[in-house]
Protein backbone atom coordinates (compact mmCIF):
# COMPACT_ATOMS: atom_id res chain seq x y z
CA UNK A 1 0.00 0.00 0.00
CA UNK A 2 1.58 3.41 -0.87
CA UNK A 3 2.51 5.04 2.35
CA UNK A 4 0.22 8.66 2.61
CA UNK A 5 2.43 11.02 3.46
CA UNK A 6 2.04 14.86 5.46
CA UNK A 7 5.45 16.40 3.94
CA UNK A 8 6.20 20.11 4.48
CA UNK A 9 9.41 22.38 3.06
CA UNK A 10 12.97 22.31 3.98
CA UNK A 11 16.56 20.80 2.52
CA UNK A 12 19.60 18.08 2.32
CA UNK A 13 24.08 16.98 1.79
CA UNK A 14 27.14 16.71 -0.06
CA UNK A 15 28.39 13.05 0.30
CA UNK A 16 30.21 10.22 1.44
CA UNK A 17 31.32 8.29 -1.92
CA UNK A 18 30.36 4.66 -2.95
CA UNK A 19 33.35 2.93 -2.84
CA UNK A 20 36.14 3.38 -0.57
CA UNK A 21 37.48 6.09 -0.07
CA UNK A 22 34.09 7.58 0.11
CA UNK A 23 33.90 10.94 -1.24
CA UNK A 24 33.63 13.91 0.77
CA UNK A 25 30.53 15.71 0.58
CA UNK A 26 32.93 19.19 0.33
CA UNK A 27 35.03 18.37 -2.55
CA UNK A 28 36.87 20.27 -4.52
CA UNK A 29 35.12 22.50 -6.49
CA UNK A 30 34.60 21.59 -10.16
CA UNK A 31 33.86 23.08 -13.14
CA UNK A 32 30.25 24.68 -13.95
CA UNK A 33 28.85 24.76 -17.17
CA UNK A 34 28.74 27.61 -19.50
CA UNK A 35 24.94 28.75 -18.03
CA UNK A 36 22.86 30.05 -21.12
CA UNK A 37 21.37 33.29 -21.31
CA UNK A 38 19.51 34.47 -18.20
CA UNK A 39 15.99 35.10 -18.50
CA UNK A 40 14.90 38.81 -16.73
CA UNK A 41 14.74 39.00 -13.08
CA UNK A 42 14.78 41.26 -10.30
CA UNK A 43 17.44 42.91 -9.37
CA UNK A 44 16.98 42.19 -5.61
CA UNK A 45 19.68 39.98 -3.83
CA UNK A 46 18.29 36.76 -2.21
CA UNK A 47 16.52 36.36 1.08
CA UNK A 48 18.20 36.00 3.93
CA UNK A 49 15.80 33.14 4.72
CA UNK A 50 14.81 30.99 2.09
CA UNK A 51 11.91 30.27 4.14
CA UNK A 52 10.80 33.30 4.48
CA UNK A 53 7.78 33.99 2.17
CA UNK A 54 7.22 37.87 3.41
CA UNK A 55 10.52 39.16 3.85
CA UNK A 56 10.21 40.32 7.78
CA UNK A 57 13.37 38.11 8.69
CA UNK A 58 11.09 34.86 10.68
CA UNK A 59 10.93 31.77 8.84
CA UNK A 60 7.22 30.55 7.97
CA UNK A 61 5.77 27.39 7.90
CA UNK A 62 4.43 25.80 4.74
CA UNK A 63 2.45 22.91 4.97
CA UNK A 64 -0.18 20.22 3.29
CA UNK A 65 -3.66 19.97 4.81
CA UNK A 66 -5.30 16.78 4.29
CA UNK A 67 -7.66 16.78 6.68
CA UNK A 68 -9.71 19.77 4.55
CA UNK A 69 -11.58 18.27 1.38
CA UNK A 70 -9.73 18.79 -1.11
CA UNK A 71 -6.44 19.16 0.68
CA UNK A 72 -4.68 22.72 0.46
CA UNK A 73 -1.67 24.21 1.50
CA UNK A 74 -1.32 26.08 4.32
CA UNK A 75 0.90 29.00 5.36
CA UNK A 76 1.69 30.15 8.94
CA UNK A 77 3.68 33.06 9.17
CA UNK A 78 6.63 33.49 11.75
CA UNK A 79 6.84 36.30 14.74
CA UNK A 80 9.22 37.40 17.45
CA UNK A 81 7.00 34.64 19.39
CA UNK A 82 7.49 32.01 16.94
CA UNK A 83 4.91 30.73 14.62
CA UNK A 84 1.60 32.73 14.84
CA UNK A 85 -1.33 30.63 14.54
CA UNK A 86 -3.53 33.78 14.34
CA UNK A 87 -1.74 34.62 11.13
CA UNK A 88 -1.84 32.02 8.60
CA UNK A 89 -2.84 31.58 4.87
CA UNK A 90 -4.79 28.81 3.14
CA UNK A 91 -4.22 28.57 -0.45
CA UNK A 92 -7.94 27.93 -2.39
CA UNK A 93 -7.06 27.58 -5.51
CA UNK A 94 -5.06 25.05 -6.13
CA UNK A 95 -5.41 21.46 -4.86
CA UNK A 96 -1.81 19.89 -4.01
CA UNK A 97 -1.02 15.91 -4.49
CA UNK A 98 1.95 16.31 -1.97
CA UNK A 99 4.21 18.58 -0.86
CA UNK A 100 8.10 17.29 -0.38
CA UNK A 101 10.82 18.52 1.78
CA UNK A 102 13.05 20.85 0.65
CA UNK A 103 10.54 23.46 -1.47
CA UNK A 104 11.54 26.74 0.58
CA UNK A 105 13.82 28.90 -1.71
CA UNK A 106 13.94 32.32 -3.33
CA UNK A 107 13.60 30.96 -7.01
CA UNK A 108 13.42 34.65 -8.80
CA UNK A 109 15.77 36.43 -6.33
CA UNK A 110 13.61 38.98 -5.30
CA UNK A 111 14.53 38.56 -1.67
CA UNK A 112 11.04 36.25 -0.83
CA UNK A 113 11.04 32.64 -0.20
CA UNK A 114 8.79 31.18 -2.36
CA UNK A 115 6.82 27.48 -2.03
CA UNK A 116 7.26 24.82 -4.34
CA UNK A 117 4.11 22.41 -4.55
CA UNK A 118 2.96 19.77 -6.81
CA UNK A 119 -0.36 19.50 -7.82
CA UNK A 120 -3.02 21.51 -10.04
CA UNK A 121 -5.19 24.51 -10.12
CA UNK A 122 -8.63 23.98 -8.37
CA UNK A 123 -11.69 23.05 -11.55
CA UNK A 124 -9.37 22.88 -14.09
CA UNK A 125 -8.44 20.04 -16.09
CA UNK A 126 -4.74 20.25 -16.48
CA UNK A 127 -2.05 17.12 -15.24
CA UNK A 128 -0.17 17.64 -11.62
CA UNK A 129 2.87 19.40 -11.97
CA UNK A 130 5.39 21.19 -9.86
CA UNK A 131 4.42 24.69 -9.58
CA UNK A 132 5.66 27.79 -7.34
CA UNK A 133 3.56 30.39 -5.11
CA UNK A 134 5.78 33.58 -5.25
CA UNK A 135 6.35 34.75 -2.16
CA UNK A 136 6.18 38.68 -1.70
CA UNK A 137 5.84 41.23 0.93
CA UNK A 138 1.85 40.13 2.24
CA UNK A 139 2.72 36.96 1.65
CA UNK A 140 1.03 34.59 -0.52
CA UNK A 141 -2.65 35.57 -0.67
CA UNK A 142 -5.33 33.37 -0.71
CA UNK A 143 -6.52 33.72 -4.14
CA UNK A 144 -2.94 33.17 -5.71
CA UNK A 145 -2.81 30.69 -8.74
CA UNK A 146 1.27 29.25 -9.15
CA UNK A 147 3.24 28.81 -11.74
CA UNK A 148 3.83 25.96 -13.19
CA UNK A 149 7.89 25.14 -13.58
CA UNK A 150 8.71 24.31 -17.23
CA UNK A 151 10.65 21.30 -17.16
CA UNK A 152 13.62 20.61 -19.16
CA UNK A 153 12.17 18.05 -21.44
CA UNK A 154 8.70 18.15 -23.79
CA UNK A 155 6.14 15.44 -23.28
CA UNK A 156 3.79 14.43 -20.08
CA UNK A 157 4.51 16.23 -16.97
CA UNK A 158 1.91 14.55 -15.13
CA UNK A 159 4.14 12.26 -13.29
CA UNK A 160 7.14 15.17 -12.61
CA UNK A 161 8.33 15.31 -9.19
CA UNK A 162 10.74 18.68 -8.15
CA UNK A 163 12.35 19.74 -5.38
CA UNK A 164 14.48 22.85 -4.42
CA UNK A 165 18.20 23.47 -3.19
CA UNK A 166 21.17 25.12 -4.57
CA UNK A 167 22.47 22.33 -6.60
CA UNK A 168 25.63 24.21 -8.17
CA UNK A 169 26.58 25.72 -5.08
CA UNK A 170 26.39 29.63 -6.45
CA UNK A 171 24.16 30.80 -4.13
CA UNK A 172 20.96 30.92 -6.08
CA UNK A 173 17.83 28.29 -5.87
CA UNK A 174 17.87 25.87 -8.48
CA UNK A 175 15.24 22.58 -8.63
CA UNK A 176 15.92 18.89 -9.24
CA UNK A 177 13.28 17.23 -11.22
CA UNK A 178 12.20 13.58 -11.73
CA UNK A 179 11.49 12.81 -15.42
CA UNK A 180 9.84 9.71 -16.59
CA UNK A 181 11.16 7.04 -19.39
CA UNK A 182 10.29 9.14 -23.26
CA UNK A 183 7.71 7.00 -24.96
CA UNK A 184 8.76 4.47 -27.09
CA UNK A 185 7.07 3.10 -29.66
CA UNK A 186 9.83 -0.19 -29.91
CA UNK A 187 9.38 -1.01 -25.89
CA UNK A 188 6.25 0.59 -24.56
CA UNK A 189 5.82 3.77 -22.28
CA UNK A 190 8.52 3.82 -20.16
CA UNK A 191 11.24 3.09 -22.36
CA UNK A 192 14.75 1.40 -22.13
CA UNK A 193 16.86 2.31 -19.04
CA UNK A 194 20.34 2.91 -18.45
CA UNK A 195 22.33 -0.81 -17.02
CA UNK A 196 25.09 1.21 -14.27
CA UNK A 197 27.00 -1.14 -11.97
CA UNK A 198 25.88 -2.36 -8.56
CA UNK A 199 27.23 0.44 -5.99
CA UNK A 200 27.70 3.52 -8.40
CA UNK A 201 25.12 4.81 -11.14
CA UNK A 202 26.39 8.10 -13.17
CA UNK A 203 24.79 10.27 -14.93
CA UNK A 204 24.55 11.01 -18.67
CA UNK A 205 26.57 14.09 -20.82
CA UNK A 206 24.72 17.62 -19.81
CA UNK A 207 21.91 18.54 -21.55
CA UNK A 208 19.86 16.42 -24.11
CA UNK A 209 17.14 14.10 -23.03
CA UNK A 210 18.53 10.45 -21.51
CA UNK A 211 17.16 7.14 -23.18
CA UNK A 212 15.28 6.31 -20.10
CA UNK A 213 14.07 7.76 -16.80
CA UNK A 214 16.08 10.53 -16.00
CA UNK A 215 17.01 13.51 -13.76
CA UNK A 216 16.69 17.40 -14.65
CA UNK A 217 18.49 19.90 -13.03
CA UNK A 218 17.28 23.44 -13.06
CA UNK A 219 19.61 25.97 -12.46
CA UNK A 220 18.37 29.29 -11.08
CA UNK A 221 16.93 31.86 -11.39
CA UNK A 222 13.81 31.37 -12.61
CA UNK A 223 11.30 34.24 -14.02
CA UNK A 224 7.97 34.79 -13.66
CA UNK A 225 7.07 32.08 -16.35
CA UNK A 226 8.43 29.15 -14.46
CA UNK A 227 11.84 29.09 -16.76
CA UNK A 228 14.81 28.38 -15.36
CA UNK A 229 18.15 29.76 -16.41
CA UNK A 230 19.72 27.01 -17.33
CA UNK A 231 18.58 23.64 -17.61
CA UNK A 232 20.86 20.04 -17.32
CA UNK A 233 19.19 15.99 -18.06
CA UNK A 234 20.68 13.56 -16.36
CA UNK A 235 20.25 9.53 -16.23
CA UNK A 236 18.42 8.71 -13.34
CA UNK A 237 20.71 7.90 -10.15
CA UNK A 238 18.56 4.91 -9.47
CA UNK A 239 18.09 3.40 -12.68
CA UNK A 240 15.00 3.23 -12.86
CA UNK A 241 11.94 5.79 -12.50
CA UNK A 242 11.67 7.59 -9.46
CA UNK A 243 9.48 9.87 -7.63
CA UNK A 244 10.44 10.63 -4.20
CA UNK A 245 13.45 12.79 -3.28
CA UNK A 246 15.67 14.31 -0.06
CA UNK A 247 17.84 17.59 -0.42
CA UNK A 248 19.65 19.54 1.54
CA UNK A 249 18.62 22.74 2.69
CA UNK A 250 20.27 26.18 0.72
CA UNK A 251 22.46 27.54 3.27
CA UNK A 252 25.86 28.36 1.06
CA UNK A 253 26.91 24.96 0.00
CA UNK A 254 26.06 23.14 -3.09
CA UNK A 255 23.55 21.10 -1.69
CA UNK A 256 23.26 17.46 -1.71
CA UNK A 257 20.41 15.18 -3.31
CA UNK A 258 18.80 11.77 -2.34
CA UNK A 259 16.75 10.09 -5.33
CA UNK A 260 14.61 7.07 -3.49
CA UNK A 261 13.77 3.96 -5.84
CA UNK A 262 10.62 4.14 -6.13
CA UNK A 263 8.52 2.11 -3.43
CA UNK A 264 5.34 0.96 -2.91
CA UNK A 265 5.15 1.08 0.41
CA UNK A 266 8.48 -0.99 1.78
CA UNK A 267 11.51 0.49 2.45
CA UNK A 268 13.83 1.00 -1.03
CA UNK A 269 17.21 2.37 -1.34
CA UNK A 270 18.12 6.19 -1.97
CA UNK A 271 20.61 6.83 -4.30
CA UNK A 272 23.38 10.03 -2.80
CA UNK A 273 24.42 12.48 -4.84
CA UNK A 274 26.96 14.27 -2.95
CA UNK A 275 27.04 18.23 -3.55
CA UNK A 276 29.58 19.66 -5.85
CA UNK A 277 29.88 23.13 -7.10
CA UNK A 278 29.15 23.36 -10.27
CA UNK A 279 26.14 20.63 -9.90
CA UNK A 280 25.95 17.39 -8.01
CA UNK A 281 28.39 14.64 -8.46
CA UNK A 282 28.65 12.31 -11.44
CA UNK A 283 28.57 9.22 -9.35
CA UNK A 284 25.69 8.23 -6.66
CA UNK A 285 26.40 6.17 -3.67
CA UNK A 286 23.99 3.73 -3.19
CA UNK A 287 22.39 3.86 1.06
CA UNK A 288 21.07 1.11 3.23
CA UNK A 289 16.99 1.14 2.02
CA UNK A 290 15.21 3.67 4.44
CA UNK A 291 12.62 6.31 3.15
CA UNK A 292 13.80 8.46 6.13
CA UNK A 293 16.65 11.30 5.66
CA UNK A 294 18.23 14.41 6.69
CA UNK A 295 21.20 16.42 5.77
CA UNK A 296 23.00 18.56 8.71
CA UNK A 297 26.62 18.78 10.14
CA UNK A 298 26.42 16.89 12.54
CA UNK A 299 29.92 17.23 13.68
CA UNK A 300 30.62 20.44 13.40
CA UNK A 301 33.71 20.14 11.17
CA UNK A 302 31.76 22.35 8.20
CA UNK A 303 31.13 19.17 6.21
CA UNK A 304 27.46 18.19 5.39
CA UNK A 305 26.57 14.55 6.71
CA UNK A 306 23.58 12.40 5.92
CA UNK A 307 21.20 10.59 8.10
CA UNK A 308 19.25 8.03 6.44
CA UNK A 309 16.83 5.45 8.58
CA UNK A 310 13.60 3.26 8.42
CA UNK A 311 10.36 5.83 8.18
CA UNK A 312 8.16 3.17 9.49
CA UNK A 313 5.95 2.32 6.29
CA UNK A 314 5.70 -1.16 5.49
CA UNK A 315 4.22 -2.78 2.32
CA UNK A 316 0.48 -4.86 3.59
CA UNK A 317 0.79 -7.25 0.97
CA UNK A 318 0.72 -10.99 1.93
CA UNK A 319 4.47 -11.75 3.13
CA UNK A 320 5.94 -8.08 2.99
CA UNK A 321 4.88 -6.76 6.35
CA UNK A 322 8.38 -6.65 7.37
CA UNK A 323 11.91 -5.45 7.11
CA UNK A 324 15.53 -7.33 7.22
CA UNK A 325 17.00 -6.69 10.18
CA UNK A 326 19.47 -4.29 9.29
CA UNK A 327 16.65 -2.33 7.85
CA UNK A 328 13.98 -2.62 11.14
CA UNK A 329 13.99 0.57 13.24
CA UNK A 330 17.86 1.58 12.26
CA UNK A 331 18.84 5.00 11.50
CA UNK A 332 22.19 5.40 9.83
CA UNK A 333 24.84 8.58 9.80
CA UNK A 334 26.43 8.62 6.80
CA UNK A 335 29.55 11.44 7.65
CA UNK A 336 31.43 13.71 5.12
CA UNK A 337 34.86 11.90 6.99
CA UNK A 338 33.72 8.88 5.54
CA UNK A 339 32.66 7.45 9.07
CA UNK A 340 29.05 5.59 9.48
CA UNK A 341 27.52 5.03 12.50
CA UNK A 342 24.00 2.97 13.01
CA UNK A 343 21.58 3.67 15.56
CA UNK A 344 18.65 0.99 16.69
CA UNK A 345 15.28 1.32 17.80
CA UNK A 346 13.36 3.51 16.38
CA UNK A 347 11.53 4.46 13.04
CA UNK A 348 9.65 7.53 11.43
CA UNK A 349 10.50 10.99 10.00
CA UNK A 350 14.28 12.61 10.41
CA UNK A 351 14.42 16.79 10.59
CA UNK A 352 17.88 18.27 11.05
CA UNK A 353 18.20 21.84 12.84
CA UNK A 354 21.04 23.26 15.42
CA UNK A 355 18.40 23.17 18.13
CA UNK A 356 20.77 24.83 20.63
CA UNK A 357 23.37 27.13 18.55
CA UNK A 358 26.20 25.57 19.39
CA UNK A 359 27.40 25.03 15.40
CA UNK A 360 26.34 21.28 15.32
CA UNK A 361 22.81 20.12 13.91
CA UNK A 362 20.52 18.30 15.94
CA UNK A 363 18.03 15.67 14.47
CA UNK A 364 14.52 14.66 15.48
CA UNK A 365 13.38 11.49 14.26
CA UNK A 366 10.62 9.17 14.83
CA UNK A 367 6.83 9.21 14.59
CA UNK A 368 3.35 9.67 16.01
CA UNK A 369 2.51 6.09 15.51
CA UNK A 370 4.21 2.79 15.15
CA UNK A 371 5.78 3.26 19.02
CA UNK A 372 8.30 4.95 17.96
CA UNK A 373 7.86 8.29 19.23
CA UNK A 374 10.25 11.31 18.42
CA UNK A 375 13.62 11.46 20.34
CA UNK A 376 16.34 14.42 19.46
CA UNK A 377 19.75 12.99 18.31
CA UNK A 378 22.14 15.81 20.29
CA UNK A 379 25.17 16.69 17.44
CA UNK A 380 28.61 17.33 19.72
CA UNK A 381 32.28 17.05 17.94
CA UNK A 382 32.04 12.91 17.81
CA UNK A 383 28.69 13.87 15.65
CA UNK A 384 24.92 12.50 16.86
CA UNK A 385 24.58 10.78 20.35
CA UNK A 386 22.09 8.50 20.99
CA UNK A 387 18.44 9.44 20.43
CA UNK A 388 16.86 11.16 24.07
CA UNK A 389 12.83 11.08 24.29
CA UNK A 390 11.65 14.71 23.13
CA UNK A 391 9.61 15.94 25.91
CA UNK A 392 5.66 16.28 25.40
CA UNK A 393 6.12 15.13 21.90
CA UNK A 394 3.55 13.50 19.78
CA UNK A 395 3.69 14.08 16.07
CA UNK A 396 6.26 13.07 13.41
CA UNK A 397 8.53 15.62 12.79
CA UNK A 398 7.77 17.47 9.60
CA UNK A 399 10.45 20.52 9.11
CA UNK A 400 12.00 22.77 10.63
CA UNK A 401 12.96 26.62 10.61
CA UNK A 402 14.18 29.60 12.64
CA UNK A 403 10.46 30.56 13.79
CA UNK A 404 11.17 33.30 16.13
CA UNK A 405 14.25 34.39 14.52
CA UNK A 406 16.62 33.72 17.70
CA UNK A 407 19.59 32.26 15.61
CA UNK A 408 18.84 28.68 16.41
CA UNK A 409 16.21 26.08 14.79
CA UNK A 410 12.89 24.64 16.16
CA UNK A 411 11.29 21.71 14.33
CA UNK A 412 7.83 21.51 13.29
CA UNK A 413 5.82 18.41 14.24
CA UNK A 414 2.28 17.07 13.15
CA UNK A 415 -0.19 14.94 14.52
CA UNK A 416 -3.85 14.73 14.02
CA UNK A 417 -3.97 18.03 12.48
CA UNK A 418 -2.01 19.76 15.87
CA UNK A 419 1.33 21.29 14.95
CA UNK A 420 3.96 21.13 18.01
CA UNK A 421 7.28 23.36 18.01
CA UNK A 422 10.13 21.89 19.68
CA UNK A 423 13.30 23.23 20.61
CA UNK A 424 14.87 19.57 21.71
CA UNK A 425 14.29 20.55 25.47
CA UNK A 426 10.18 20.98 25.52
CA UNK A 427 7.12 22.12 23.50
CA UNK A 428 7.20 25.69 22.97
CA UNK A 429 4.16 26.35 21.49
CA UNK A 430 1.52 23.81 19.72
CA UNK A 431 -2.05 24.71 17.73
CA UNK A 432 -4.41 23.38 15.54
CA UNK A 433 -3.38 22.51 11.78
CA UNK A 434 -7.29 23.93 10.70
Amino acid sequence: MRRTSLFVVVLLLTGCGAAPPPPSPSSPPSSSPAPSASPSVPARATAARPDDVDGDGFSDLAFQLDSADPARLVIVYGSRRGLDPGRRTVLGRFVPWIIDGGLHADLDRDGYGDVLAFGAPEGQDRPMAPSVFWGGPAGIPADAVPTPIRPPVTGDTGTHRAITGDFDGDGTADIAMALPAPPDPATGPSGPGPSPGPSERGASPSGGRVAGPGLGLLFGPFDRAGTAARRVVRASPTGEEFWHMTSDRIGGWPSGLVAFEGDDGEQRSGWLLAGRRGGPAAQARRLTPGMAAAFGDFDGDGVRDLAAGDDGSRNNEPGNETEPPEVDRTLTVYYGDGRERRFKGANGQATAADLNGDGHDDLVFGRADGGSPPRVHWGGPDGLGPGQPLPGASGTPLTSGDYDGDGDGEVVLMDAGRIQVTDGRRIVASFDAT
